[in-house]
């Protein structure tokens, strides 16, 4: 007897569609609710807390000289050795004292983004940034020179962080870029 009840209650679950209709009461909420998704990166881009290591940068003072000395701390700090650095004499007038660094590499393919280099720069000239789309098409792409890095990102510093803003795609002979628009921005928390 209980074997015909089993036997009734899997035929009628089967022509009546319960199962179906169980999984979309769970479902056919979600449909009202709150994306969960970023448009990313056509249309929308997250921004980093400040605290984020991303791309290296090499900073300058107030009046715009170079705080890098060529101590080459960083690169002995450095576990992966993917940082080059050549002490040059300053003759120009460039840097905070008669030494810099000459020549500055970094290959980012080797780069662990572990942040030793920045805790070992004395002069504070070496952070990690928060820019972290850093596909391209070549793989010297990824060996960023001095100059590349002492040019200012495209996050301002005093932005805290953690918001999404809109954001557009722009494409060169360098590869693709996400531009950020940081005039509006909104939690995504």
């Amino acid at each position: 007897m209980s074997d015909n009840t089993g036997i009734l209650k899997r035929f009628l679950k089967k022509v009546f569609l319960i199962d179906l209709i169980q999984g979309l009461t769970i479902t056919f909420p979600y449909t009202f609710s709150k994306t969960i998704t970023l448009r990313y990166p056509d249309e929308e881009k997250w921004i980093p807390y400040q605290r984020f290591r991303g791309l290296h940068t090499l900073n300058k003072n107030k009046e715009g000289k170079e705080l890098c000395v060529g101590c080459e701390l960083c690169q002995k700090a450095c576990p992966t050795q993917c940082i080059t650095v050549i002490p040059g004499e300053d003759k120009t007038g460039k840097g905070i004292s008669d030494r810099i660094g000459y020549r500055w590499e970094i290959n980012l393919l080797r780069c662990m983004y572990c942040g030793l280099c920045e805790d070992a720069c004395p002069t504070e000239a070496l952070k990690l940034g928060r820019e972290y789309e850093l596909a391209s098409y070549s793989m010297l792409r990824q060996i960023r020179t001095k100059e590349e890095l002492l040019n200012p990102q495209p996050i301002p510093v005093e932005i805290e962080g953690g918001v999404i803003v809109k954001a557009r795609l722009e494409a060169d002979d360098k590869g693709i870029k996400v531009v950020p628009d940081l005039s509006t921005q909104k939690r995504w928390w």
